[in-house]
């Protein structure tokens, strides 16, 4: 058995390495235009409020940019005085910091004796080369020019980039309905509008509510941590709140960035150790309440991306664009999710990245199944029975689905008899394990009873076997026949028993083949009930039509509960 890349898959891959490609080679154009979209949609939401109270959209955004560029002027300026304050009292950490490796000495002494016994070692068995004669050299006095030209020259370019960006935003949240409006058409033209509207509905709503709530949760663990330092002694602490602020749009690698300055900076500033340690507390337990608590009551729905879609978004985006890639890895992995679950073409995106499941509840169970994994089997079972309405849904949605497939399998040789044995003895124990219906509140005067029948196998006879215990707590009382009984044994069974129905479960084509004759021998040898073939879990291009033998032919436990409760209604009447 082989598996098969068909063409259209090669050429979506080799399509997916020429834009890779592209975006590499052209990040100098697309970075600063992902960076400016960035931006345009955070603050979108604030120029459409202004704009709300009557003002038009070109002072709607001139007063929102002007109220964030005061904002995060005045948030410089007062980091500026901290790091100012903070660059005045290098000697006093550097004292500290000799204190504290002195401190250190003891318990690393055995270290570092150990250490230099094996460079005496080394240097016993290879002697050193003569040492070389020394080398003159020039050197020239630097002009104040030049070492002003060394200092600047680094900063123009991102200086450069955040002129760029910022005049693109600007020019974004002008032009917004006029750039919407472009992009419908880029996107799809006016031949189906309502899938590009609600596509770029979508990731709007999506992003603008990532970017939004991210700056609040951003903003909050600032200020949280300014004022623990603050508590703490630690010097520059609103410097510290304002880098963790920043620094936490970094997903994953913010955080852990902005809690390294201020810890390094507490063990040399402080002469014990008392707040580096508290320092460290508070970095780590503001960081678990805000991942365990703040996150998810706040953000409430995700913005659809799983926790491997976010990680895999900041490496590919980060080894791509650097450190502003970090920057805008979830919004453009949102976009691309969103237009995976719209485009055909595209559903690897969502697949891959996307926070829904990417196989339904009964391919995962069979697929854990078939793997031996017990727990994570039993898991899925249980997480599918809870998210179900009722054993109805669960049997219809995941039970029958599994028996099908086991079936097939089983009929075109996929695997050994013994792994379709195991299989199906570890489902039924998991379905055992489930617990059992609840009970009707008030019983039926009068119970219906059904005789399963299984067509073939075992796993027809398992399928009989979950549907009577479901039926159960309806009021329905059920008999089984054993795989190995002949036909003529079937006959006598149901004339014993006289059920109110008899339902053959056949879950295979071959299987459908044997219902029939059993329902044959049943209307010759006269047998007053109805007679049911079920071909669970078939779809309706698969369901085989009604015959004369045969009261109906139905494929879902809804169905047959619908049929057992009519015949109970007759016995009543």
């Amino acid at each position: 058995m082989t598996l098969r890349i068909d063409g259209s898959r090669a050429t979506r891959m080799f399509a997916a390495l020429v834009v890779v490609a592209a975006l590499h080679f052209a990040q100098a154009i697309l970075m600063p235009l992902a960076l400016a979209m960035l931006v345009a949609f955070s603050v979108a939401p604030l120029v459409a409020r202004v704009e709300r109270v009557g003002v038009g959209r070109a002072p709607a955004v001139v007063v929102v940019c002007l109220g964030i560029a005061a904002l995060f002027g005045g948030i410089g300026w007062v980091v500026g005085r901290e790091a100012t304050e903070l660059a005045g009292h290098v000697p006093e950490y550097r004292s500290v910091a000799r204190e504290k490796l002195r401190e250190l000495r003891g318990p690393i002494g055995s270290i570092s004796g150990a250490a230099e016994e094996l460079n005496q070692l080394g240097e016993t068995i290879e002697p050193s080369a003569t040492p070389a004669a020394p080398k003159v050299q020039v050197v020239e006095k630097p002009s104040v020019l030049g070492t002003i030209g060394d200092l600047v020259a680094p900063l123009l370019g991102p200086l450069g980039t955040a002129g760029l960006v910022a005049v693109l935003a600007l020019f974004m949240l002008l032009e917004r309905e006029e750039l919407r409006d472009r992009m419908i058409w880029l996107l799809g033209g006016t031949g189906d509008l309502s899938i590009t509207t609600r596509a770029l509905d979508d990731a709007t709503q999506r992003v603008s509510r990532y970017l939004g709530r991210q700056s609040l949760v951003n903003g909050m663990q600032g200020v949280a941590v300014a004022a623990g330092l603050l508590a703490i002694g630690l010097p520059g602490a609103v410097l510290w709140g304002a880098l963790t602020a920043v620094l936490r749009f970094l997903p994953y690698f913010g955080p852990w960035l902005s809690a390294a300055i201020p810890i390094a900076l507490s063990l040399v500033t402080f002469h014990g150790w008392t707040q580096p340690l508290l320092t460290l507390g508070l970095f780590v337990g503001l960081e678990l309440v805000t991942n365990n608590v703040v996150e998810p009551w706040l953000y409430g729905a995700s913005v659809g991306l799983s926790p491997f879609g976010v990680v895999f978004s900041a490496v590919f985006w980060a080894w791509l664009w650097g450190v502003p890639g970090l920057l805008v890895a979830t919004p453009l992995t949102v976009c691309l999710a969103v237009v995976g679950r719209y485009a055909r073409g595209f559903e690897i995106f969502p697949v891959l990245l996307g926070d829904a499941p990417a196989l339904p509840d009964d391919v995962r169970l069979y697929q854990r199944l078939l793997a031996l994994d017990d727990v994570e089997a039993a898991e899925i079972l249980r997480d599918a029975a809870a998210r179900c309405a009722d054993e109805g849904q669960l049997t219809d949605g995941v039970v029958l689905p599994v028996l099908r497939r086991l079936a097939q399998d089983d009929q075109r040789d996929a695997f050994p008899d013994a792994t379709t044995s195991d299989v199906r003895t570890r489902l039924a124990e998991l379905l055992d394990q489930l617990p059992p219906p609840a009970e009707a509140p008030e019983p039926a005067p009068v119970k219906a009873r059904v005789l399963f029948v299984p067509a073939l196998d075992e796993t027809d006879a398992l399928a009989g076997r979950w549907l009577a215990r479901i039926s159960a707590a309806r009021g329905i009382e059920a008999s089984f026949a054993s795989p190995l009984a002949l036909a003529s044994e079937l006959v006598d069974q149901a004339a014993a028993e006289s059920p109110a129905a008899v339902c053959v479960s056949a879950l295979t084509q071959r299987g459908i083949a044997q219902a029939r004759n059993v329902c044959k021998r049943l209307a010759l040898a006269k047998i007053d009930c109805d007679r049911i073939v079920g071909a669970w879990a078939a779809p309706p291009h698969e369901r085989p039509a009604p015959f004369d033998e045969c009261s109906a032919v139905i494929a879902t436990a809804q169905e047959l509960d619908a049929i057992l409760q009519s015949a109970r209604a007759r016995g009543a009447a």
